[in-house]
């Protein structure tokens, strides 16, 4: 390759690469209004669900609870007292820090209805 076709080789090499650097300025301009987008959304999300759950308690009282029934506190009592209240694990002995979703239904079932 003689000294004029390298320099040419140069220069198209610097023209394609301030092409593709606008290109890619180009998209992160566009990625940068997207994301502005998505984080309006997001904040305006978060005030609506901040407002939805202090409605929420509201609704259920003071303490943010539904009132249990006699027989459901009975049975969240036990189970804080380390007793599985489930079907399946009635009476069992909970591990130390052990919780258990099948004693929350039993227990919390049909609260959200």
């Amino acid at each position: 390759m003689n000294e004029d076709e390298q320099r040419n080789s140069i220069y198209d090499n610097l023209n394609k690469f301030s092409h593709d650097l606008t290109e890619m300025t180009s998209v992160l301009e566009s990625l940068k209004s997207q994301l502005n987008t998505v984080l309006a959304q997001n904040a305006e999300l978060t005030i609506e669900n901040r407002h939805l759950q202090e409605a929420i308690k509201k609704l259920r009282g003071q303490n943010g609870e539904q009132e249990l029934s006699t027989g459901r506190k009975t049975l969240k009592e036990l189970y804080q007292q380390g007793f599985h209240v489930c079907r399946k694990h009635f009476g069992e002995r909970l591990d130390a820090n052990e919780s258990c979703i099948f004693c929350d239904e039993a227990i919390f079932s049909g609260m959200d209805n």
